[in-house]
């Protein structure tokens, strides 16, 4: 084989000519070698020298706010999106900031946190109070070091996945919108479906050593997927998209352009005919007007870039494997046969069926473990598969359950906090 290669004259002469020109060829890919290396270098820089802080939220018992507030709270972790100039990312490794939104359970409770670099702290405190002026948030310890450093360990078991999207993130999932969690006042407040309410029951019920984890790493969403969900919005309506021209028609129709410039004839004039939809425009069904109501409701709300992980892990002696079932079950609540749901990311799941199972079953524990430790999915050392999420999607599967939620291991605060009187004596 080698040797009917080496014969070819066509072989050897790209042989050939790759020898005479590496003058020309080389310093690009030593180039593109070093950029790569650069920028990686910068931007590791720039993310260990970051400081972060882990902030834990506690809200009143007669809380009765709906998953509406969270959005307030959630535009203006939006609004810390910058990108940052040349100077900033190519020198300095800016990176736009990412929060972590996280929700833990374990023999002490149910505890709600927001992982946020330092810089951003006055900002998301100022934010959550204008939403829970009652609540109480303090700094925290990191959770994560009350277990072992590192995963698989003799004595713990862990099981853990991230979760995507079912379809295109153009489609919403079932918001709480659909939950019928807003216009219901305070003396209705038994009348409310929180689809929070099973995940906080369920993560107050872990005894001993188990422990569930559930983070929401997050960012500011570009514009990518509004035009996505544009495109699907057209395609459900009927509506006729002109198709890509490829590159080759481009460059013909330019030249075109340009020879009847010279030559001074007019470009033929385009038709003036009023656009046609399809027929299936003006019957659609039921189901398509919905779901086309939907995905114009969630085009009009700010958007989230976001990796989904969870971890649940115990003593052997505690471990319950009911638990993985339980939660994949909770999060099914959020999905639509028209919309969106969430479905296990299998790369990474916990779980192994064939060849080399030990091996291949302690690399996907040990990263999945030490990538939630150290809440890594946008950049090395662990990159995860993200999916888009606008505010209010990412506000229905994590907020602060009101009165509804009537968990006893729900963490909160037993008396409103209230300013001081005015003639107070000083």
């Amino acid at each position: 084989m080698v040797g009917t290669l080496f014969a070819n004259p066509i072989f050897l002469g790209g042989l050939f000519f790759l020898a005479r020109a590496w003058s020309i060829w080389l310093p690009i890919v030593l180039g593109f070698i070093f950029w790569s290396a650069w920028t990686g270098y910068v931007r590791g820089y720039f993310m260990s020298n970051a400081k972060w802080i882990l902030l834990e939220i506690k809200v009143p018992r007669e809380q009765t706010k709906s998953p509406k507030a969270m959005e307030s709270i959630l535009a203006g972790i939006n609004g810390t999106n910058r990108l940052g100039n040349m100077w900033e990312r190519y020198w300095n490794g800016w990176l736009t900031a990412w929060f972590s939104l996280e929700i833990v359970g374990d023999a002490t409770g149910v505890h709600f946190y927001v992982r946020a670099p330092e810089f951003f702290k006055r900002m998301v405190e100022s934010q959550i109070y204008a939403q829970y002026p009652a609540c109480e948030i303090r700094v925290a310890e990191d959770y994560t070091k009350e277990t072992p450093p590192a995963m698989p360990t003799k004595g713990w078991t862990v099981w853990g996945s991230e979760y995507i999207h079912t379809k295109p993130d153009a489609y919403p999932i079932r918001t709480y919108e659909d939950f019928e969690l807003v216009g219901i006042s305070s003396k209705e407040e038994d009348t409310k479906i929180d689809p929070l309410s099973s995940l906080v029951e369920f993560f107050g019920t872990f005894k001993g050593s188990e422990r569930m984890w559930l983070q929401m790493v997050v960012r500011a969403a570009g514009e990518g997927w509004i035009k996505e969900g544009q495109a699907v919005v057209d395609k459900l309506g009927g509506k006729k998209t002109e198709g890509h021209k490829p590159l080759l028609g481009q460059i013909v129709g330019v030249v075109d352009d340009i020879i009847g410039g010279v030559a001074g004839s007019a470009p033929p004039e385009k038709s003036q005919k009023p656009e046609k939809f399809s027929a299936g425009f003006f019957g659609l069904s039921p189901g398509v007007i919905e779901t086309l109501k939907a995905l114009e409701r969630n085009m009009q709300k700010i958007g989230f870039e976001v990796g989904i992980r969870w971890v649940y892990l115990a003593k052997n002696e505690d471990y319950n494997a009911l638990a993985i079932p339980a939660i994949n079950g909770i999060f099914k609540q959020f999905a639509s046969p028209n919309l969106n749901g969430f479905k296990l990311n299998g790369k990474v799941t916990t779980s192994i069926d064939y060849v080399f199972k030990k091996t291949r079953l302690a690399y996907r524990q040990k990263r999945l473990y030490n990538a939630y430790r150290w809440r890594s999915f946008f950049h090395p050392p662990y990159r995860g598969k993200t999916i888009v999420l606008s505010s209010e999607e990412l506000a229905t599967i994590y907020h602060f359950p009101g009165m509804v939620v009537a968990a006893p291991k729900m963490e909160r605060i037993e008396a409103k906090r209230g300013a001081a009187p005015p003639n107070l004596p000083i």
